[in-house]
């Protein structure tokens, strides 16, 4: 089965910061390619099979049925949830970073 793949404008606003913060501040166009390169081998894979991955270690998202996907070899994390057969990408973070607070978890996503 085929999953059609959105991607919020919360979750592309959170890409920006990072691909700028890569770029801009850390000054490693490497890294923001590497980071492009697996995000899209990401949503590849979820286009085809988005319950590969688990539900978030975050308790109270996994309880809401959001799942994560990591980004290897950066500490980034992908939170998408699954609505029949439409996989909303709602937020990319850092593991560092507390999603709850930072994702619009509503009724909407």
């Amino acid at each position: 089965m085929a999953y059609n793949l959105v991607v919020t404008e919360h979750a592309d606003k959170l890409l920006d910061n990072i691909l700028h913060y890569l770029l801009y501040q850390l000054k490693n166009k490497q890294a923001a390619k590497h980071l492009l390169d697996e995000m899209n081998h990401i949503y590849d894979r979820l286009e085809e099979n988005p319950l590969q991955f688990p539900y978030s270690r975050d308790r109270y998202l996994a309880d809401k049925g959001y799942h994560e996907s990591v980004i290897g070899r950066m500490n980034y994390t992908i939170v998408f949830n699954i609505r029949a057969d439409v996989v909303n990408i709602v937020g990319i973070f850092h593991q560092l970073e507390n999603y709850q607070k930072k994702l619009e978890v509503g009724d909407a996503m």
